[in-house]
């Protein structure tokens, strides 16, 4: 009866609090000394390492992209009053977002703030901000104030990134009633891109690139296409680094953000699990893995290789994204021997030719705990490589193999977990 006892307030207190565990003491997010991209860059301009370029136009982005290694072909715009500078923001002057697989980067013309948002080996999201301006030694601030929105049922309630598609009105702000929707690769295409600028060839039905009025009815479908060949109808699009808002550039940031909430809110889990599972041992004279905890890690595991492989993507059809996108997503990136590699893309009713996220190489992969780490590696082989696939996996069927391959190649912790 005491083992019942104790294991039912330890895995209540687990299971309750689970919006919680980034303030949790194991979690330390406010006291643990981070470890990602924004501190490398800011120690390297203490030191004088390097020193980050401020020009009239953009302030810092244009440097701080170069040093981050961001490309400004990922730049995606939106023009929904649904962030931080939310005052400057519209269809006139929207803010773009630039990204790679552990940097995102918010930049509105006119504010005094360039946003950050990184993805740390130990604590999921962390948000920075730089004053636009100019100085000797530029200081990137880690700023928690941003939690207010990026800690909530739409990031799992823990500190992560989310794209939403509004209804917005002439001036870009939400129309409530309307309600809104929170995007990942699960979506399909005509719930995206709401409040956001969309450029592309042509497309499926979606609600980017339009404005609606408070009195109109919401189907939530909309009625005609509007892909945009330009932006210039809008503003004038030589005043942002990149004259874009590509298409595939903003299916992939879909998929990233979810991807990186999905490691944060499993490597949380499984630090928690084992703190509890340590306290249980301790309180009963035992030790070893408790199958409680086993199982808790293992769904853990099943939770994130659910969304890593594309389970349940929603088809894409009529997607042209912007070939100078595709080849900064794919420059410099891991290539298998046969040339294969996570990084190819194709947007024909899956978004990559091997339905595996490319993220498995981001640190916030390299940074899950490594219990829960190799239990992912070991299951993820299973999936594979065994003869009888589960059904869930089915679509896997025809590209498996080569992903195996891929990652035999290019990913020395799934080859050492065999």
């Amino acid at each position: 009866m005491r083992f019942f006892m104790i294991l039912l307030c330890l895995s209540h207190g687990l299971i309750t609090h689970a919006d919680e565990l980034y303030e949790s003491p194991v979690i330390g997010y406010e006291t643990k000394p981070p470890k990602n991209k924004i501190v490398d860059l800011q120690k390297a301009l203490d030191t004088g390492e390097i020193n980050l370029e401020f020009d009239s136009t953009n302030g810092y982005l244009t440097s701080v992209l170069k040093q981050l290694d961001v490309p400004v072909e990922s730049q995606t715009l939106v023009f929904s009053k649904t962030s931080f500078h939310r005052k400057l923001i519209n269809t006139q002057n929207p803010r773009a977002l630039y990204f790679n697989d552990n940097v995102y980067v918010g930049w509105t013309p006119g504010a005094e703030l360039l946003e950050i948002g990184v993805v740390d080996h130990d604590l999921g999201a962390l948000f920075y901000t730089l004053k636009q301006r100019k100085k000797q030694t530029p200081i990137i601030q880690r700023n928690d104030s941003c939690l207010s929105c990026h800690v909530s049922g739409r990031t799992s309630y823990e500190p992560g990134f989310m794209i939403r598609s509004i209804f917005p009105d002439a001036e870009g702000e939400p129309i409530a009633k309307a309600g809104s929707d929170t995007i990942d690769h699960t979506s399909p295409i005509e719930s995206r891109w709401g409040g956001w600028f969309v450029t592309s060839e042509e497309t499926s039905l979606h609600r980017g690139n339009r404005t609606y009025r408070e009195t109109q009815s919401f189907d939530l479908k909309p009625s005609s296409v509007k892909s945009l060949a330009d932006l210039k109808n809008f503003f004038n699009p030589k005043r942002y680094p990149a004259t874009t808002s590509d298409i595939g550039a903003l299916i992939v940031l879909e998929h990233q953000v979810r991807m990186h909430n999905y490691f944060t809110q499993s490597h949380f889990q499984t630090i928690k699990a084992l703190e509890s599972e340590a306290a249980i041992n301790k309180a009963l004279g035992e030790t070893g893995r408790r199958p409680f905890t086993q199982k808790l890690i293992n769904n853990a595991a099943e939770h994130i290789l659910e969304y890593l492989l594309f389970i349940d993507e929603a088809p894409l059809n009529n997607i042209t994204a912007d070939p100078n996108f595709l080849a900064q997503f794919t420059k410099n990136k891991a290539v298998a021997s046969n040339g294969d590699s996570l990084y190819n893309l194709k947007f024909n009713k899956r978004m990559s030719e091997l339905p595996c996220s490319w993220l498995i190489y981001s640190d916030s992969f390299i940074g899950l705990h490594p219990t829960l780490k190799e239990t992912l590696l070991k299951r993820l082989h299973t999936i594979l490589t065994t003869p009888d696939l589960e059904e869930k996996y089915i679509h896997l069927r025809k590209t498996r193999m080569r992903i195996h391959k891929v990652l035999m190649d290019t990913l020395p912790a799934y080859k050492a977990t065999l």
